[in-house]
Protein backbone atom coordinates (compact mmCIF):
# COMPACT_ATOMS: atom_id res chain seq x y z
CA UNK A 1 0.00 0.00 0.00
CA UNK A 2 1.18 3.26 -0.78
CA UNK A 3 1.78 5.76 2.04
CA UNK A 4 -0.25 8.82 2.16
CA UNK A 5 0.28 12.27 1.01
CA UNK A 6 1.59 14.55 3.59
CA UNK A 7 -1.09 17.60 3.63
CA UNK A 8 -0.51 20.75 5.01
CA UNK A 9 -2.45 21.22 8.45
CA UNK A 10 -5.45 23.88 8.81
CA UNK A 11 -2.97 25.99 10.68
CA UNK A 12 -0.40 25.93 8.17
CA UNK A 13 -2.38 26.59 5.51
CA UNK A 14 -4.15 29.63 7.55
CA UNK A 15 -1.18 31.23 8.49
CA UNK A 16 -0.33 30.85 4.59
CA UNK A 17 -3.08 33.33 3.62
CA UNK A 18 -2.52 35.46 6.53
CA UNK A 19 1.23 36.56 5.36
CA UNK A 20 -0.47 36.40 1.76
CA UNK A 21 -3.24 39.03 2.82
CA UNK A 22 -0.56 40.59 4.94
CA UNK A 23 1.07 41.85 1.17
CA UNK A 24 -2.43 43.58 0.55
CA UNK A 25 -2.59 45.00 3.71
CA UNK A 26 0.81 46.65 3.92
CA UNK A 27 0.09 47.84 0.25
CA UNK A 28 -3.28 49.30 1.59
CA UNK A 29 -1.38 51.37 4.98
CA UNK A 30 0.91 52.25 2.84
CA UNK A 31 -1.69 53.95 0.01
CA UNK A 32 -0.23 51.68 -2.61
CA UNK A 33 3.73 51.88 -1.66
CA UNK A 34 5.55 50.19 0.62
CA UNK A 35 9.09 49.32 1.19
CA UNK A 36 11.18 45.91 2.39
CA UNK A 37 11.10 47.33 5.75
CA UNK A 38 7.23 47.46 5.79
CA UNK A 39 7.04 43.56 4.41
CA UNK A 40 9.35 42.92 7.24
CA UNK A 41 7.83 44.60 10.08
CA UNK A 42 4.42 43.05 9.08
CA UNK A 43 5.99 39.51 9.27
CA UNK A 44 5.59 38.75 5.60
CA UNK A 45 8.40 36.16 4.53
CA UNK A 46 10.54 37.36 1.68
CA UNK A 47 9.42 34.25 -0.65
CA UNK A 48 5.90 35.49 -0.39
CA UNK A 49 6.70 38.73 -1.56
CA UNK A 50 9.06 37.03 -4.51
CA UNK A 51 5.99 34.66 -5.44
CA UNK A 52 3.79 38.18 -5.27
CA UNK A 53 6.31 39.95 -7.55
CA UNK A 54 6.40 36.38 -10.06
CA UNK A 55 2.63 36.55 -9.91
CA UNK A 56 2.25 39.88 -10.58
CA UNK A 57 0.55 40.78 -7.53
CA UNK A 58 3.27 43.49 -6.31
CA UNK A 59 6.02 45.43 -8.48
CA UNK A 60 9.12 46.98 -7.68
CA UNK A 61 9.96 49.95 -8.40
CA UNK A 62 13.23 50.55 -7.77
CA UNK A 63 15.28 48.38 -5.22
CA UNK A 64 13.70 48.23 -1.72
CA UNK A 65 10.14 49.97 -3.00
CA UNK A 66 7.03 48.39 -4.35
CA UNK A 67 4.07 49.35 -4.90
CA UNK A 68 0.81 48.13 -6.15
CA UNK A 69 0.84 47.41 -9.93
CA UNK A 70 -2.72 49.35 -10.92
CA UNK A 71 -1.21 52.61 -9.77
CA UNK A 72 -1.03 55.34 -12.27
CA UNK A 73 2.41 54.94 -14.45
CA UNK A 74 3.15 58.77 -13.30
CA UNK A 75 3.20 57.79 -9.68
CA UNK A 76 5.55 54.30 -10.69
CA UNK A 77 8.06 57.47 -12.33
CA UNK A 78 8.13 59.60 -9.16
CA UNK A 79 8.52 56.35 -7.30
CA UNK A 80 11.42 55.92 -9.38
CA UNK A 81 13.32 58.84 -8.94
CA UNK A 82 12.92 58.93 -5.31
CA UNK A 83 9.94 60.54 -3.94
CA UNK A 84 5.84 61.14 -4.76
CA UNK A 85 3.89 63.19 -7.31
CA UNK A 86 3.67 66.41 -6.61
CA UNK A 87 2.91 69.92 -7.92
CA UNK A 88 0.72 70.15 -11.18
CA UNK A 89 1.77 66.32 -11.66
CA UNK A 90 -0.02 65.71 -8.87
CA UNK A 91 -3.17 67.97 -8.85
CA UNK A 92 -5.60 65.91 -11.15
CA UNK A 93 -5.37 63.23 -8.64
CA UNK A 94 -6.19 65.51 -6.33
CA UNK A 95 -9.63 66.19 -8.70
CA UNK A 96 -7.85 69.71 -9.18
CA UNK A 97 -8.53 71.19 -12.31
CA UNK A 98 -4.93 72.22 -14.49
CA UNK A 99 -4.91 75.00 -17.17
CA UNK A 100 -2.11 73.13 -18.86
CA UNK A 101 -0.30 70.25 -18.62
CA UNK A 102 3.55 69.95 -17.21
CA UNK A 103 6.45 69.93 -19.55
CA UNK A 104 8.32 68.00 -16.83
CA UNK A 105 7.55 65.40 -14.53
CA UNK A 106 7.37 66.88 -10.66
CA UNK A 107 8.44 64.72 -7.92
CA UNK A 108 8.50 66.01 -4.20
CA UNK A 109 11.37 64.47 -2.11
CA UNK A 110 12.44 64.70 1.47
CA UNK A 111 15.16 66.56 2.67
CA UNK A 112 17.12 63.69 3.84
CA UNK A 113 16.40 61.97 0.12
CA UNK A 114 19.89 60.30 -1.93
CA UNK A 115 20.28 58.24 -4.84
CA UNK A 116 17.78 60.19 -6.90
CA UNK A 117 17.31 58.65 -10.31
CA UNK A 118 15.80 59.78 -13.62
CA UNK A 119 11.93 58.84 -14.15
CA UNK A 120 13.03 56.64 -17.04
CA UNK A 121 16.60 55.65 -17.03
CA UNK A 122 17.67 54.42 -13.30
CA UNK A 123 21.17 54.92 -14.68
CA UNK A 124 20.50 58.33 -14.30
CA UNK A 125 21.59 60.14 -11.41
CA UNK A 126 19.42 63.51 -10.34
CA UNK A 127 21.80 66.10 -8.68
CA UNK A 128 20.63 67.39 -5.38
CA UNK A 129 20.85 70.83 -6.57
CA UNK A 130 19.23 70.52 -9.71
CA UNK A 131 15.61 71.90 -10.36
CA UNK A 132 14.77 70.29 -13.65
CA UNK A 133 16.71 67.41 -14.82
CA UNK A 134 16.23 63.67 -17.27
CA UNK A 135 12.50 65.20 -17.11
CA UNK A 136 11.81 65.49 -13.39
CA UNK A 137 11.24 68.70 -11.33
CA UNK A 138 11.92 67.92 -8.21
CA UNK A 139 10.41 69.93 -5.16
CA UNK A 140 11.97 69.36 -1.83
CA UNK A 141 9.92 68.96 1.64
CA UNK A 142 10.53 72.40 3.99
CA UNK A 143 12.05 70.91 6.94
CA UNK A 144 10.60 68.85 9.93
CA UNK A 145 7.87 67.28 7.26
CA UNK A 146 6.77 64.41 8.01
CA UNK A 147 7.17 61.69 4.75
CA UNK A 148 3.98 60.80 3.41
CA UNK A 149 2.64 57.89 3.06
CA UNK A 150 1.54 56.87 -0.97
CA UNK A 151 2.32 58.05 -4.01
CA UNK A 152 0.81 61.84 -3.96
CA UNK A 153 2.38 64.27 -1.66
CA UNK A 154 -0.77 65.75 0.59
CA UNK A 155 -3.03 68.75 -1.36
CA UNK A 156 -2.53 71.31 1.05
CA UNK A 157 1.59 71.14 0.22
CA UNK A 158 0.79 70.30 -3.60
CA UNK A 159 -1.30 73.73 -3.55
CA UNK A 160 1.70 75.24 -1.62
CA UNK A 161 4.12 74.18 -4.69
CA UNK A 162 1.69 74.65 -7.67
CA UNK A 163 1.98 78.55 -6.11
CA UNK A 164 5.34 79.31 -5.86
CA UNK A 165 6.25 77.26 -9.22
CA UNK A 166 3.95 77.90 -11.70
CA UNK A 167 2.32 80.87 -13.76
CA UNK A 168 -0.49 82.62 -11.19
CA UNK A 169 -2.87 81.63 -13.54
CA UNK A 170 -2.02 78.36 -13.64
CA UNK A 171 -1.56 77.86 -9.69
CA UNK A 172 -5.27 79.87 -9.16
CA UNK A 173 -7.13 77.12 -11.47
CA UNK A 174 -6.32 74.59 -9.19
CA UNK A 175 -6.78 76.90 -6.30
CA UNK A 176 -10.17 78.18 -7.17
CA UNK A 177 -11.12 74.09 -7.88
CA UNK A 178 -9.87 73.53 -4.68
CA UNK A 179 -11.97 75.84 -2.83
CA UNK A 180 -15.03 75.48 -5.44
CA UNK A 181 -18.44 75.30 -2.77
CA UNK A 182 -20.98 76.41 -5.20
CA UNK A 183 -24.64 75.87 -3.51
CA UNK A 184 -26.64 75.65 -6.61
CA UNK A 185 -24.36 73.56 -8.38
CA UNK A 186 -27.13 71.40 -9.69
CA UNK A 187 -26.67 68.56 -7.83
CA UNK A 188 -28.92 69.22 -5.67
CA UNK A 189 -26.12 67.53 -3.04
CA UNK A 190 -24.35 70.23 -0.60
CA UNK A 191 -21.30 71.78 -1.50
CA UNK A 192 -18.14 70.39 -0.44
CA UNK A 193 -15.21 71.77 -0.94
CA UNK A 194 -11.31 69.91 -1.14
CA UNK A 195 -10.05 72.45 0.51
CA UNK A 196 -12.56 74.30 3.05
CA UNK A 197 -12.00 78.20 4.72
CA UNK A 198 -10.43 77.02 7.48
CA UNK A 199 -8.02 75.34 5.45
CA UNK A 200 -7.26 78.26 3.09
CA UNK A 201 -6.78 80.67 5.97
CA UNK A 202 -4.07 77.82 7.46
CA UNK A 203 -2.85 77.61 3.64
CA UNK A 204 -2.66 81.16 3.53
CA UNK A 205 -0.94 81.83 6.66
CA UNK A 206 2.31 79.55 5.55
CA UNK A 207 2.87 81.07 2.64
CA UNK A 208 5.38 83.22 1.78
CA UNK A 209 4.50 86.78 0.85
CA UNK A 210 4.53 86.43 -3.09
CA UNK A 211 2.49 83.19 -3.15
CA UNK A 212 0.13 84.67 -0.15
CA UNK A 213 -0.12 87.49 -3.11
CA UNK A 214 -1.62 85.45 -5.89
CA UNK A 215 -3.99 83.23 -3.49
CA UNK A 216 -5.66 85.98 -1.96
CA UNK A 217 -7.19 86.28 -5.68
CA UNK A 218 -9.00 82.95 -5.84
CA UNK A 219 -12.58 82.54 -5.11
CA UNK A 220 -14.73 79.73 -4.30
CA UNK A 221 -17.43 80.40 -7.54
CA UNK A 222 -15.30 78.87 -10.03
CA UNK A 223 -16.82 75.95 -11.91
CA UNK A 224 -14.32 75.75 -14.80
CA UNK A 225 -11.17 76.21 -15.80
CA UNK A 226 -12.42 79.17 -18.42
CA UNK A 227 -14.43 80.78 -15.53
CA UNK A 228 -10.88 81.11 -13.65
CA UNK A 229 -9.41 82.70 -16.85
CA UNK A 230 -11.79 84.87 -17.90
CA UNK A 231 -12.38 86.53 -14.13
CA UNK A 232 -8.69 87.08 -13.87
CA UNK A 233 -7.97 88.52 -16.93
CA UNK A 234 -10.89 90.86 -16.90
CA UNK A 235 -9.37 92.11 -13.34
CA UNK A 236 -6.26 92.84 -14.59
CA UNK A 237 -7.51 95.11 -17.05
CA UNK A 238 -9.11 96.92 -14.56
CA UNK A 239 -12.54 95.56 -14.95
CA UNK A 240 -14.22 94.38 -11.76
CA UNK A 241 -16.40 91.24 -11.97
CA UNK A 242 -18.89 89.47 -9.58
CA UNK A 243 -18.87 85.78 -9.19
CA UNK A 244 -21.95 83.63 -10.11
CA UNK A 245 -24.15 86.42 -9.05
CA UNK A 246 -27.67 85.65 -8.81
CA UNK A 247 -30.09 86.85 -11.02
CA UNK A 248 -33.80 87.28 -11.86
CA UNK A 249 -35.53 83.57 -12.43
CA UNK A 250 -33.74 82.20 -10.16
CA UNK A 251 -30.38 81.60 -12.23
CA UNK A 252 -26.90 82.99 -12.09
CA UNK A 253 -24.30 84.38 -14.45
CA UNK A 254 -21.08 82.77 -14.45
CA UNK A 255 -19.91 86.56 -14.01
CA UNK A 256 -21.47 90.00 -14.16
CA UNK A 257 -19.68 92.82 -15.54
CA UNK A 258 -21.26 95.90 -13.71
CA UNK A 259 -24.76 96.06 -13.19
CA UNK A 260 -26.22 94.04 -16.19
CA UNK A 261 -23.48 92.55 -18.39
CA UNK A 262 -23.44 88.83 -17.96
CA UNK A 263 -20.32 86.99 -19.56
CA UNK A 264 -20.31 83.10 -19.62
CA UNK A 265 -17.86 80.39 -20.47
CA UNK A 266 -20.08 77.45 -22.30
CA UNK A 267 -18.26 74.23 -22.20
CA UNK A 268 -19.74 71.47 -24.82
CA UNK A 269 -20.52 69.11 -22.52
CA UNK A 270 -22.77 70.54 -20.51
CA UNK A 271 -24.81 72.82 -22.86
CA UNK A 272 -25.04 69.48 -25.42
CA UNK A 273 -26.45 67.54 -22.80
CA UNK A 274 -30.20 66.36 -23.23
CA UNK A 275 -32.66 69.37 -22.55
CA UNK A 276 -29.99 71.76 -22.83
CA UNK A 277 -30.55 73.81 -25.87
CA UNK A 278 -33.83 74.74 -24.77
CA UNK A 279 -32.99 75.30 -21.13
CA UNK A 280 -30.25 77.62 -22.40
CA UNK A 281 -32.91 79.41 -24.98
CA UNK A 282 -35.72 79.49 -22.23
CA UNK A 283 -33.04 81.38 -19.71
CA UNK A 284 -31.48 83.67 -22.25
CA UNK A 285 -34.97 84.94 -22.90
CA UNK A 286 -35.93 85.55 -19.70
CA UNK A 287 -32.92 87.68 -19.17
CA UNK A 288 -33.17 89.76 -21.90
CA UNK A 289 -36.73 90.53 -20.71
CA UNK A 290 -34.70 91.46 -17.85
CA UNK A 291 -32.79 94.12 -19.57
CA UNK A 292 -29.48 91.74 -19.02
CA UNK A 293 -27.01 91.77 -22.24
CA UNK A 294 -25.40 88.42 -22.55
CA UNK A 295 -22.46 87.58 -23.68
CA UNK A 296 -21.56 84.12 -24.10
CA UNK A 297 -17.93 82.30 -25.46
CA UNK A 298 -16.55 79.40 -25.49
CA UNK A 299 -14.35 77.54 -23.40
CA UNK A 300 -11.43 77.49 -26.37
CA UNK A 301 -12.33 81.66 -27.45
CA UNK A 302 -11.50 82.47 -23.23
CA UNK A 303 -8.13 80.41 -23.38
CA UNK A 304 -7.03 80.52 -26.96
CA UNK A 305 -8.60 83.51 -28.35
CA UNK A 306 -8.40 86.28 -25.45
CA UNK A 307 -7.72 89.28 -27.71
CA UNK A 308 -11.21 89.29 -29.84
CA UNK A 309 -13.17 88.30 -26.28
CA UNK A 310 -12.04 91.27 -24.76
CA UNK A 311 -12.52 93.23 -27.87
CA UNK A 312 -15.96 92.18 -27.68
CA UNK A 313 -16.21 93.37 -24.31
CA UNK A 314 -14.91 96.73 -24.40
CA UNK A 315 -17.01 97.48 -27.60
CA UNK A 316 -20.26 96.40 -25.28
CA UNK A 317 -18.91 98.37 -22.35
CA UNK A 318 -18.45 101.42 -24.80
CA UNK A 319 -22.35 101.11 -25.49
CA UNK A 320 -23.25 100.93 -21.94
CA UNK A 321 -24.38 97.40 -21.90
CA UNK A 322 -22.70 97.27 -18.69
CA UNK A 323 -24.67 99.89 -16.68
CA UNK A 324 -28.36 100.66 -16.58
CA UNK A 325 -29.49 103.69 -18.46
CA UNK A 326 -32.43 105.58 -19.51
CA UNK A 327 -35.64 103.19 -20.21
CA UNK A 328 -33.64 100.44 -18.70
CA UNK A 329 -35.77 99.29 -15.62
CA UNK A 330 -33.72 97.49 -12.86
CA UNK A 331 -35.42 94.04 -12.12
CA UNK A 332 -36.75 93.86 -8.74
Amino acid sequence: MLPEPIRPSVECSTRHHRRVRSITRVLREGGGVCRASDFIGAGVPRRLVEAALASGRLERIRRGVYADPWIPVEAKRALRVGGRLACVSAARLHGLRVLRDPAYLHVGVMRHASRLRGPDDAATQLPAEGVACAGARLHWSPPGSISPRGFLVPLGECLEQMLACLPALDALCALDSARESVPWNGSGAPPTARLDELGYERLLACLPAGSRAIAVRSSPLSQAVGETVARLRLEDLGIPVRAQFPLPGGYHGDLLIGERLIFEVEGEGPHSAPGAFERDRRRAAWLKAAGYTHAAFSHRQVLDEWDSVEAVVRMLMRRGAHVWGEGLDRPA
